[in-house]
């Protein structure tokens, strides 16, 4: 689990997607929090991550995390990693907050939690992000979480965005 001031980011388990394929209320009993019927606006990734980490265990916190607003006890989105970091050190990020809970730093707090875990690996050497090639909320967030603009990929009409290593320094205790 991450936590930051507001935010309690959880690893989304085999317990935790089984109960959410039994219904949002099932979730909900078992973290003893309320989940609004739209938390997410890609409902399609939950049997695929699900089916990712049966198959694959040690995905476990590179993979999908629930993003838990502590003092309204509310699912308020998904965020994680796209997988381990490869063979480079190299690891991708990803998340949403839902519609009700932007534009309150939301966003920025979970993607720089994020970040710091992944560079609480020594071996993790770079973060990196994908957006729509335009100027958007995504844009903003990882730019207020450090990120830097990398270039863009014609072929998938992406931005790609990145911190390294060298570039971000972790909070000393």
């Amino acid at each position: 689990m991450i936590l930051t001031s507001r935010l309690q980011i959880l690893p989304c388990t085999l317990q935790y997607f089984e109960a959410l394929l039994q219904g949002k209320e099932a979730l909900g009993h078992l973290l003893d929090i309320d989940i609004p019927l739209f938390w997410t606006e890609f409902p399609e990734i939950i049997l695929v991550a699900y089916d990712k980490l049966r198959n694959d265990p040690s995905m476990l916190g590179w993979f999908l995390y629930l993003v838990i607003h502590q003092e309204d006890k509310r699912l308020i989105g998904a965020g994680g990693f796209k997988g381990r970091p490869d063979n480079d050190g190299v690891v991708e990020i990803g998340y949403e907050i839902n519609t009700a809970y932007r534009e309150m730093g939301y966003g920025t707090e979970l993607t720089q939690a994020l970040i710091r875990f992944a560079f609480g690996h020594s071996y993790v050497t770079r973060v990196i992000a994908h957006t729509e090639e335009e100027y958007t909320a995504s844009v903003k967030v990882l730019q207020k979480s450090g990120m830097s603009f990398a270039g863009e990929n014609p072929d998938t009409q992406l931005w790609r965005w990145e911190i390294s290593r060298a570039q971000y320094e972790l909070p000393q205790d």
